[in-house]
Formats: C-alpha cells, structure tokens, sequence
C-alpha cells in the first residue's frame, strides 16, 4: 500500500476512534443501565448521595424516585450530554435549566436540584402518580395529560425498573405500578391513603392525623408536604397559597 494512502487510513482510523471514545460519556440514554444488580447502581449512586437526599428533602421527592430517573437518563454520569443538549446526571434541557435557573448543568449538585424540582413541580401536576409524573419528564408537560395515557411505557417501565433496585420495593412490584394506572390512574390522594400499596416515591414519607402543621424555619410547601404526608397542591388549596408558595416560619397551615 502506498504510505501516504496509509498513513491518511492510519489518520482516519485514529479520529474515528478518538471520537467513539468521547461519545461514550454524551449518551443521551443510558441504554439498559436499570437492569444493573442493586448493589452496583447503589455503589454508583453513592458518589452523589449527598446532594441526592439535601434535593429529596427540599423539592418533597424521594431519593429512590431521583436515582432511578439519573440510572435511565445518564447512569450517573455527570458529564453525559444529549442530542438535542441535554445536559447532566438528570439530562436537563436547556429550557429546563432556565426555567430552575441552573447556571451549569454539568454540575451534579445544581443538576439533581434541577431534575428533582422539576420532578416535585410534575408529582403535583399528576396529583402523585409517578407513571405520569416520569412519563411527563422525558416526553414533556404538553403529551402527558393527567390521567391520560402514558405514551412512552418503554421509558417508564425502565425508570420503575430503577425504582424498584433502589425503594427495595423490588422491580415487579415496581413495574406493577405502570399496569395499575393504565386500569386506574393512581391519584395522590389515594396514594397518601395506602402509599405502601401503591409503590409509590412518597411511601416513605411520614403521614400526620393532626390538622395544622407549624412551618419550621426554611420550610417550603414540599418540606411540609414531606413533614406532614399531605400533598402539596392540597395544602396549597387550603390556605389559599399563591405563586410562588412562599410560606414563613411559625406561619400555622391547614392540613384538612
């Protein structure tokens, strides 16, 4: 062969393979990463861990929900970008991001911010149905109507699959969950009722009989949704909350 003919293959070959290796991490999906062992998706999560519970907290999100979205979206890699930009662990849009004023998406701290606002924003929407809510995040808020059919089931049945490895709940019970709503769509007020039977993000939250509920200082709507067991858009509608839902310390709220 003619050297210079080779070496132009030899130049070709090199650039084709440098650039397979710098599409790996900017994958879109993570293809097939919720059907990893618990252990090894637990071990992967556990480098965000922090930041994972601090925004589970804040946006009244449970971390397994929050995890099992980054193990579909990116499998948690923080530096995975789409094809239409989507950025991060959760794989923001970039109107998603400045919708939820995130400067950077790469970075993993406001990205799982971002993702599991948006995720809390969606639960309250759907009035809690998690198949909904899922459905909505990756196809978007204008294809998912509540209580409407869920057009992408592939990508949900992944994300419950997820979901499953991480509550404990294990994937069939998980997955169950996509077949009960497609009979009778799952509402929060039903899930709040039995959340256990439901597998659900919120059955892991605490339920209060009490009537009123005392706001703690740096509470939000979705901190006392998680303190008390009653969803938000409920206790939104009963004291009469407006955009955007501030609420202060020591102000008292109507539970029922």
């Amino acid at each position: 062969m003619n050297k210079s003919v080779f070496s132009a293959a030899s130049i070709a070959l090199t650039a084709a393979l440098i650039m397979s290796a710098n599409l790996i991490p900017n994958t879109a999906h993570a293809a097939g990463c919720q059907t990893l062992s618990s252990d090894n998706l637990q071990e992967r999560a556990s480098a965000y861990q922090p930041a994972i519970q601090t925004a589970a907290s804040q946006h009244g999100v449970s971390a397994s929900l929050i995890k099992a979205v980054i193990t579909v979206e990116s499998c948690f890699r923080s530096k995975a970008r789409g094809s239409l930009g989507e950025k991060g662990l959760m794989q923001l849009m970039p109107a998603t991001a400045r919708r939820f004023n995130i400067s950077n998406g790469y970075s993993p701290q406001q990205n799982i911010h971002g993702g599991a606002r948006y995720l809390g924003l969606l639960l309250q929407r759907y009035d809690g149905s998690v198949q909904h809510t899922v459905a909505a995040y990756n196809a978007g808020e204008g294809n998912v109507k509540p209580n409407g059919r869920i057009p992408n089931k592939s990508y949900v049945s992944k994300v419950l699959e997820a979901y499953g490895k991480f509550s404990g709940k294990g994937e069939k019970v998980a997955s169950a969950t996509l077949e009960t709503t497609k009979k009778q769509p799952v509402t929060q007020k039903a899930a709040w009722k039995k959340p256990a039977s439901h597998g659900l993000p919120w059955a892991d939250l605490p339920t209060t009989s009490s009537s009123t509920y005392t706001v703690k200082a740096g509470d939000t709507v979705y901190a006392a949704m998680r303190n008390t067991g009653i969803n938000a858009k409920r206790i939104i509608r009963l004291n009469g909350l407006s955009a955007p839902y501030a609420i202060k310390a020591g102000q008292v709220l109507r539970l029922h």
